[in-house]
């Protein structure tokens, strides 16, 4: 599908505009991380719940890295983290920011009042026994939050260093090359403000008529492991699914129907993941 062109090129676009430090960056997940050494916690189990039924809507459980994400649709909800040796909420940590992690989640109610959306809070926990898993994952997971937002720091000041150093140059010993360097950053100002930022969510299409499928599953898998699914996803009313995998190359199965025909459809795709760690792409089944 022609969109999926537009999506990519935007994916790598954003990238760029939250590197330079002219956009803010966007959550495509959240993550449960420890409240003291600041670390992501897995396995958590973390729960949705709807506020006024007061059932689990839906069920994620944290990966290695601690994240986790829901495709919410309109109403107001809660949400439950779960892990052995942890307590929610934190006692040690307030507000709505801790360092390098933001947007926090402390157990308030929340609303979603317009369209479905990726809910992405990041959520501490503090300790309260000690946790062998935890320590065990140290010497596997090398995971630095402070090193990656030092990382885009750095990349950022050489963004704004090298425009300040082209209009120097442009008062004392202007160029050619000059002065394409200063077009190259009026392009880049100008697609900051114009270009929207990425969805976070991937959408199936059905038939000619490409309407948005209004149910089923998309399950997805390691290319050399076709029948074993590494992660689940429901479609929602909208056509809507959120799916979270580490970069690389999968293979994306979605079941559902056309129900004017009471027609299964059942097709496999072969698909790349970036580093946004989602699927975004539209999905079109005939």
């Amino acid at each position: 599908m022609l969109s999926n062109l537009f999506i990519f090129v935007n994916n790598y676009l954003d990238r760029f505009l939250v590197l330079s430090g002219l956009r803010k960056g966007q959550a495509y997940w959240g993550t449960v991380y420890d409240s003291v050494t600041k670390q992501p916690l897995d396995p958590v189990v973390v729960r949705l719940v709807n506020a006024h039924t007061g059932k689990v809507a839906e069920t994620c459980i944290t990966g290695i890295t601690g994240r986790y994400g829901f495709l919410v649709w309109p109403g107001k909800f809660k949400i439950l983290p779960r892990k052995s040796n942890y307590a929610f909420p934190s006692q040690k940590v307030s507000g709505n920011k801790d360092g390098v992690y933001e947007n926090l989640y402390h157990g308030e109610f929340f609303e979603i009042s317009e369209d479905s959306d990726v809910v992405p809070f990041n959520i501490p926990m503090d300790p309260v026994n000690f946790d062998w898993n935890q320590k065990a994952k140290e010497q596997v997971v090398k995971f630095s939050p402070f090193w990656e937002h030092l990382w885009r720091r750095l990349v950022s000041l050489l963004f704004w260093f090298v425009l300040i150093l082209a209009l120097v140059h442009i008062f004392f010993s202007p160029s050619n090359f000059v002065y394409a360097v200063l077009g190259f950053y009026v392009a880049i100002f100008f697609l900051a403000m114009v270009i929207p930022k990425p969805r976070r969510w991937g959408r199936v299409f059905l038939g000619s008529d490409k309407n948005p499928a209004s149910e089923g599953l998309v399950e997805l898998s390691f290319p050399l492991l076709p029948d074993t699914a590494i992660a689940k996803a429901e479609i929602m009313a909208d056509g809507k699914f959120f799916l979270r995998a580490d970069p690389g190359k999968y293979l994306l199965k979605i079941s559902t129907s056309l129900s004017r025909e009471d027609k299964e459809l059942q097709k496999t795709f072969s698909i790349k993941v970036g580093q946004e760690n989602v699927i975004n792409r539209n999905l079109l089944l005939k």
